[in-house]
């Protein structure tokens, strides 16, 4: 069994209204890998967030149903087997990534420029799926085509139950160009029943492109929401990033949008730059700075920064 994993340390400062500067152990992830066959591995990912503290009192003969100072999260975040019978055919099971975009898959905070992800991630799309895909590579011509296709339990239910009958399913379909340093063009799509029957339909498409050393990726999404009683709603967003890598360090901006339910003045837009300084492959130095612009006119813009220092337990 290999293990590894990554941890980090940051300290924010905003201007939000009653926030508090101070620091935060945001994770320390843990990674077990294990290849069974040459046919079949395992992978899970156990994360514990913010330092969590879970402590019950015993009374001599029962548990105290509360949890009294508790914080912090413990998250089974994956949790599958795959079954690699061919590069065009491979079978995966269990908890998996939501296979949508870019930044819902290569998330980890060692591979990725800021600590705050942009915002639609994980608010569109559900951020793990827990059931079954198939996946692969396909040649095409001059270029390569990446695909997932899976069925799953759906948004809001655990690994043990689905709160209804019916089965959330999704694709996500990528060109890959490899004639060029890197670009890779895409498209997602999901469809979910949710457990008190209102349908999800969701979209998405990404853009991921590298030339010389700038790197620029984008992302949108947009879902339909429909209730069972009452009008339905569109949620959107996207975000577009360019990086410059130059020696060690990494120079970026991004800007992202976010409208979480359409005509109730709830869009947020984040400007962001960002330094990061590449200690070693395995240790960053995180610098951000974000602008943050909201529409309802009862909240206050403000501004965010964090300092942060990441670290991937691995090889």
């Amino acid at each position: 069994m290999n293990i590894s994993g990554y941890t980090d340390l940051e300290y924010h400062d905003s201007s939000a209204p009653g926030a508090e500067p101070g620091f935060r152990l945001h994770h320390m992830s843990l990674f077990f890998e294990k290849r069974i066959t040459d046919q079949w591995r395992f992978f899970s990912e156990i994360e514990y967030e913010d330092g969590p503290f879970i402590e019950y009192n015993y009374n001599g003969s029962n548990v105290d149903s509360e949890c009294e100072g508790c914080y912090g999260k413990i998250f089974l975040e994956a949790m599958n087997f795959t079954y690699a019978w061919d590069p065009r055919a491979q079978f995966r099971g269990g908890r998996f990534f939501t296979p949508a975009g870019i930044w819902s898959i290569d998330h980890y905070p060692p591979f990725v420029p800021t600590q705050l992800r942009p915002q639609h991630i994980r608010e569109i799309f559900p951020q793990v799926v827990d059931g079954v895909t198939v996946f692969g590579t396909l040649p095409l011509g001059g270029m390569f085509v990446n695909y997932d296709i899976y069925l799953g339990n759906g948004e809001g239910n655990p690994g043990s139950e689905d709160g209804n009958s019916e089965k959330a399913t999704g694709a996500k379909l990528s060109l890959l160009f490899p004639a060029l340093k890197y670009l890779e063009i895409g498209a997602s799509i999901y469809n979910d029943t949710q457990n008190d029957d209102q349908e999800k339909e969701a979209i998405g498409a990404h853009l991921k492109l590298k030339i010389w050393d700038f790197t620029l990726q984008g992302e949108y999404a947009t879902a339909t929401n429909t209730p069972v009683s009452g009008s339905s709603f569109d949620q959107s967003g996207y975000y577009a990033q360019l990086l410059y890598d130059i020696g060690k360090w990494t120079l970026g901006g991004r800007y992202d949008f976010y409208d979480a339910q359409e005509n109730t003045q709830s869009e947020s837009i984040y400007n962001s730059v960002f330094v990061n300084y590449h200690v070693t492959e395995a240790i960053v130095l995180k610098l951000e700075h974000h602008q943050v612009e909201l529409e309802d006119p009862a909240a206050e813009d403000y501004d965010h920064t964090i300092g942060s220092v990441v670290i991937y337990l691995g090889n």
